[in-house]
């Protein structure tokens, strides 16, 4: 079409489409709902990232940080750092118990350990106002939640290992908390160098994170690789600027992902609405395409007049979304500021605007271009023919090329935009075929209804003529408000799995405590105090050192890596264990081997490991394959024995990677241990414990489990945020279907008052209908909902799942509620239409 043409139907459409935008409410609201959810979810998460990436160095602490576990970076490093220019100051970081001498109260704490030159980067303020620099040479910091927890005043005296310490000062902000790679786990505490050397807490065997903070010269930064080249058999890891706080990145991405796709299906339910709404607005404009096709206008102008439309539409609905979105990230802001460690400001990005706009443009084509097709087919003799207008065709072959052609464009971006591809896939498959689930059901009920409704009673056979008639909305109305359904559904029984495995389905052996960093010489004293207390049994004990996977059957583990959901594997330092028969001559509880055999009680022989089946898929290892770990500098390559299924929710002790005997026992290390006591005594077990060791840090597990819980409930509660707009916007959905069938309804009205039906028996009809509508929605969301949650908590995340079903009847009817209610609040006004009215238009 050239541009002249171009703009003679631009013309033509702003004529045509004035006085009609009350038409296109429904599409709009349809289109705005989950574009700005959409929105609201990428401008948040592009302001996170983007923060992170603004204050990468602050947040880090440092340009780059070298960390080695058990001993500090060798001079070797240093030399190179400072030849190039370097300052450096050292820090250390491990997780001790903290203790009020007074009280015996205690908690495990984050202990940073700093030198005079920290922070490098940032300003690090205390409540009091008072300048850090030289704050810990008069003692300890604390974060201001262990006033509480340990019963502390103002500068009260702890107990930090051996060495007690006067309250020096409390944390206002710390401006690299997120940079450590431990962000959130327990209350930060920060102590000088001199202080940690007198704590005692300073062994070859305790787990220790030493690090040296670097800060290079303005333009005078090298490349990482070199400095990684130049100690190739170095055991330390190093972190940059550019990766500054991963923890929260990842969390913040899958997030992203998880919440997007559950807006788009919001988005994709709003699309049926536009697709109706569009429906019956071309039917308002039949006669205006038959004139123009009468008097001879070319195709290109007539598809320009109303593609002109829907693109005019497609903008201002586009538009308006961003606008809402935007306005959302504004009012719920102050609540993801309030969760994070560093400052983040609202940053509109290219890709936060234009990754929803393209969702957007993309779904309103998707779904109009069906409408549109049937449209512009219209013949010319509908001038001639009152009445008889046949808008059911098949749009033309290449409109439905151009339609497969922008499905298939939505599909890729949508996995393009994924950061894990493989769930993106499963996500718009599952979404496919619940599509096709509820509109073959719709499509049997329909068929069904008309079927019997002859043979029925009146009542009855109202309800089923309504749902198996020519225009019904039974079909619009299983897809529209049961593919909302489905997700909260899913979401909901998946919160009440979790729920259930880490409250009310714990087995009877899970501890109560894990304790930590205990020393070889504590080992047989911490054996009889634990023997000795009265509640205490089960006590477990494991060796355990620190180490990486270095490489899968010769191959460095990054490029062996095969599947990227257990990269967890690679990231940050692993726990290793080994069993002998002084230790735990059987494979740990809550285990079973699944290929390969264990080894001999008394093995001896070249090195042997068990792993668990997540190395098994992350590396797609076999018994007989090799691995090689480095621990303490050393490389060690084991064969794969035996490969292990791990019930990790039981809280018991298991590792990733077990050694057979004879291997690590010469090796410096620890001692982890578990322990069941009555909830009543925990706390008294923690005082006695911490008493007595102190260098001991002590878990308890319930406080873990809570804080589990919280991040959970986060989660969950912006899910089912998401998921309950898609339902809002299918509600939108069914509205718009049954509004366009109210003058059909009332005409029936009126014809069933004339031969004498009482307005009970039109009411009665109508519940009927919205009550089978409910059962057959709600059962279907109920049951593909279990379906779901059982695909998430069983093949996908492995740790079982359970029938809930109070919660299961829960969800049932309230989808049921949900279609009943909004169906007759929608239609109870058609049983007063008046009889004379219709009777004078007659």
């Amino acid at each position: 079409m050239t541009f002249a043409n171009s703009l003679l139907a631009l013309k033509w459409a702003l004529r045509d489409i004035r006085g009609a935008w009350s038409s296109f409410s429904l599409v709009l609201v349809c289109l705005v709902i989950g574009l700005a959810a959409i929105t609201t979810v990428h401008i948040t998460a592009g302001s996170v990232l983007g923060s992170i990436q603004k204050n990468s160095r602050t947040i880090l602490g440092a340009d780059w940080i070298v960390r080695q576990i058990y001993s500090p970076v060798g001079e070797k490093e240093r030399d190179w750092l400072k030849d190039r220019g370097a300052v450096i100051s050292e820090t250390a970081e491990m997780r001790p118990m903290l203790i009020n001498p007074v009280t015996g109260d205690s908690a495990l704490v984050e202990l940073k350990v700093v030198d005079d030159l920290y922070p490098l980067y940032g300003s690090f303020t205390l409540t009091s106002g008072n300048s850090f620099s030289g704050s810990t040479a008069n003692g300890i910091i604390l974060e201001p939640s262990l006033r509480g927890r340990l019963n502390l005043n103002e500068t009260g005296m702890l107990q930090l290992g051996t060495l007690k310490l006067h309250v020096s000062g409390w944390i206002a902000n710390e401006p690299d908390r997120a940079g450590s790679g431990r962000f959130g786990l327990a209350p930060r505490v920060i102590i000088s160098w001199k202080d940690f050397l007198r704590s005692g807490l300073s062994t070859p065997e305790s787990l220790i994170s030493y690090d040296l903070r670097v800060k290079w010269p303005e333009g005078g930064e090298p490349r990482a690789d070199e400095f990684k080249a130049a100690f190739p058999q170095s055991s330390w890891r190093l972190t940059t600027h550019d990766n500054a706080s991963p923890q929260i990145q990842r969390f913040v991405n899958n997030t992203l992902q998880f919440l997007t796709l559950v807006g788009l299906s919001a988005l994709l339910i709003g699309g049926i609405g536009i697709a109706n709404g569009l429906k019956a607005y071309f039917e308002t404009r039949l006669t205006s395409i038959a004139i123009y096709k009468m008097i001879g206008t070319p195709q290109p102008i007539l598809r320009g007049v109303y593609g002109w439309q829907i693109a005019i539409l497609t903008c201002i609905g586009t538009c308006i979304g961003l606008v809402i979105g935007a306005g959302l990230t504004w009012v719920g802001f102050n609540l993801v500021r309030d969760m994070l460690p560093f400052p983040v400001d609202i940053i509109y990005t290219v890709e936060a605007i234009g990754v929803p706009a393209i969702f957007g443009i993309l779904t309103m084509c998707l779904f109009s271009l069906w409408p549109f097709g049937q449209a512009e087919r219209t013949s010319p003799l509908v001038l001639f023919r009152h009445g008889a207008v046949d808008v059911g065709q098949r749009p033309s072959a290449d409109i439905l090329i151009i339609l497969a052609g922008v499905a298939v464009a939505l599909s890729v971006f949508i996995f393009t935009m994924a950061t894990d591809r493989l769930f993106a896939l499963s996500f718009i498959m599952g979404a496919f075929i619940c599509f096709l689930i509820y509109a073959g059901i719709g499509h049997l009920v329909r068929i069904l209804a008309a079927r019997h409704a002859s043979s029925a009673s009146l009542m009855i056979r109202l309800a089923l003529t309504n749902l198996g008639g020519p225009r019904n909305a039974t079909v619009l109305t299983l897809i529209s408000i049961g593919i909302g359904l489905t997700v909260l559904a899913s979401v909901t029984l998946v919160d009440r799995n979790m729920r259930g495995i880490l409250t009310e389905n714990m087995p009877s052996d899970a501890p109560s405590f894990f304790l930590l960093d205990i020393q070889p010489h504590q080992k047989d004293n911490f054996i009889k105090q634990l023997n000795e207390w009265p509640d205490a049994r089960n006590l477990i004990m494991t060796p355990n050192l620190r180490g990486r996977i270095k490489s899968v059957n010769g191959i460095p583990a990054e490029q062996a890596l095969k599947d990227n959901r257990e990269r967890w594997l690679l990231q940050n330092d692993r726990g290793f264990t080994y069993l002998s028969l002084a230790i735990m001559a059987n494979q740990p509880a809550h285990s079973k081997v699944t290929s390969g055999t264990w080894w001999p009680v008394d093995y001896k022989g070249p090195p042997l490991v068990s792993v668990v089946d997540d190395v098994e898929r992350g590396f797609g290892v076999k018994p007989g394959d090799t691995i090689t770990v480095t621990i303490l500098g050393r490389d060690i390559t084991a064969t794969i024995a035996n490969v292990r299924e791990v019930n990790w929710t039981s809280f018991t002790i298991n590792f990733a990677i077990t050694f057979a005997p004879g291997t690590l026992e010469s090796a410096p290390h620890n001692w982890l241990a578990t322990v069941i006591a009555p909830p009543d005594s925990e706390a008294d077990l923690q005082r006695a414990i911490s008493k007595e060791f102190p260098n001991i840090s002590m878990v308890r597990v319930s406080e873990a489990v809570k804080s589990i819980q919280d991040i959970l409930g986060q989660m969950v509660m912006a899910v089912r945020i998401m998921a309950i707009l898609a339902l809002v916007t299918g509600i939108f959905v069914l509205a718009g279907a049954l509004t366009a069938t109210r003058s059909q309804r009332a005409y029936d009205a009126v014809i069933l008052k004339v031969m004498g039906a009482p307005q009970s028996l039109l009411l009665k009809g109508l519940c009927l209908e919205f009550a089978l509508l409910g059962i057959i929605a709600a059962g279907l969301a109920g049951g593909l909902g279990l379906a779901i949650s059982w695909g998430i908590m069983g093949p996908l995340m492995d740790l079982g799942w359970t029938f809930y079903p109070a919660t299961a009847a829960l969800i049932v009817s309230g989808g049921f509620a949900v279609i009943f209610i909004a169906g007759i609040a929608i239609l109870h006004s058609i049983l007063k239409s008046p009889v004379r009215g219709y009777l004078q238009d007659e």
